[in-house]
């Protein structure tokens, strides 16, 4: 079996062929697009490895079709960057998505992405990498820490296992402050995330043993809960395809998966959380330290890095006043500042931190408490985007629907 890689990057040319596979290839190393073309007609290959800085978008896609037009069993990989617009990006993962070709997203360091082409080579991630799994990711990002938005985004995942017939997960991946347990209640023995450590650094989790690890609260039927990492002090450690690999057994876990992440981007689980998701929402107060200054030097500036443009990003307001005075700021004021759309506010709540901190957060999300009208509201636009069925309430008829039933059926 033969694999043709495509690729003036050196470093990565070593990373990947320097490495023992589950079978053995032999490597074709080809500078220049045109080349690998005209020796796929003398040779062979089961695996083609490409980048899309080597050829224009026209180029790239007439050299893609002609490729499988050869070889029709062949498997393709691009290696999308951040060398192009945003938009332009999005045409690129389209024309693949249409191909059903496997792709990198950009933002990936070189040992990132020669570890996921390891894993799609050796076939450990099911041969593919995009188009296998169907389930969608939403991502919690905070503009600052401790503003609410763990509150903020298991609400919503609640209420999306309540309204939904859809097997909904929850991953904290907040890896040096987790304190979902602790609103919860959950002080006894439960599984967290640093329990995986030895299958996320294997690649051997499976999404049945991620259902299996994960807490289902009584409160929330549908509801699976993967509580964070409790050593702080392993953070570090946590590598990004670790991460990446979690998240694609997710895909194929649920339906649909909320995960939240650190407002801090120094963790792989931060970068690839938001790099991997559908949708990334970001949670952010009126305060415009945080919706001004920590949003800025974060989603813009060091999000562009990783290839995350500003505008991909939804809004959601916490700790919103309902009736803010003259020298406060309002959520006209935060959806003007940061330019992106609000899907939805979750106002200031009194009650809110002595319930978290006495492990009473399902009372918050009760249907008597303003809380739950707010995060439901966001559930629900989640829910018609992605088509998610609705559960279908059963109610007991009353004696006057038992009435008309009766005489429908005489007549």
């Amino acid at each position: 079996m033969q694999i043709g890689l495509v690729s003036k990057d050196q470093r990565l040319i070593d990373e990947l062929t320097n490495v023992v596979y589950a079978k053995p290839f032999g490597w074709r190393i080809f500078t220049e697009a045109n080349d690998l073309q005209s020796k796929s007609l003398e040779q062979s290959y089961s695996h083609v490895i490409l980048s899309d800085r080597e050829l224009s978008y026209g180029e790239l896609e007439e050299f893609l079709e002609v490729m499988q037009g050869q070889e029709p069993t062949m498997k393709i990989i691009v290696m999308l960057s951040n060398y192009h617009d945003a938009s332009i990006n999005e045409k690129y993962v389209k024309m693949c998505k249409l191909m059903k070709l496997d792709y990198i997203l950009p933002g990936r360091s070189t040992a990132v992405i020669a570890d996921e082409i390891r894993a799609w080579v050796d076939g450990s991630n099911g041969g593919q990498l995009n188009q296998a799994l169907s389930g969608k990711l939403i991502t919690f990002v905070g503009s600052t820490p401790n503003i609410g938005t763990t509150l903020a985004s298991y609400g919503v995942a609640c209420m999306l296992a309540m309204e939904t017939s859809k097997k909904v997960g929850y991953l904290c991946l907040n890896l040096k402050s987790s304190k979902l347990h602790r609103y919860l209640g959950r002080e006894e023995y439960l599984f967290t995330l640093d329990g995986l450590r030895a299958e996320l650094k294997a690649q051997s989790l499976t999404p049945e043993r991620l259902l299996h690890v994960c807490d289902k609260p009584k409160e929330a039927h549908g509801l699976h809960v993967l509580y964070g990492n409790m050593l702080r002090e392993q953070a570090e450690f946590f590598t990004p395809s670790e991460i990446i690999h979690l998240l694609r057994v997710a895909r194929g876990a649920f339906d649909i998966c909320i995960i939240e992440v650190s407002a801090y981007w120094d963790n792989a689980a931060t970068v690839s959380g938001l790099l991997e998701a559908d949708s990334k929402i970001v949670v952010t107060t009126g305060d415009i330290s945080h919706f001004q200054e920590d949003f800025s030097r974060w989603i813009r500036q060091v999000g562009s890095v990783f290839g995350l443009q500003p505008d991909a990003f939804e809004l959601m307001a916490v700790q919103t006043d309902r009736h803010a005075k003259q020298s406060e700021f309002t959520l006209k004021d935060i959806r003007k500042e940061t330019q992106l759309h609000l899907i939805g506010h979750v106002s200031r709540h009194g009650d809110a931190l002595a319930r978290c901190n006495q492990g009473k957060l399902m009372e918050l999300l009760s249907p008597t408490h303003p809380m739950h009208h707010e995060v439901k509201a966001v559930a629900r636009k989640l829910a018609d985007f992605y088509k998610l069925s609705q559960k279908t309430s059963v109610r007991e008829e009353t004696w006057f629907q038992k009435l008309i039933a009766g005489k429908r059926a005489v007549s």
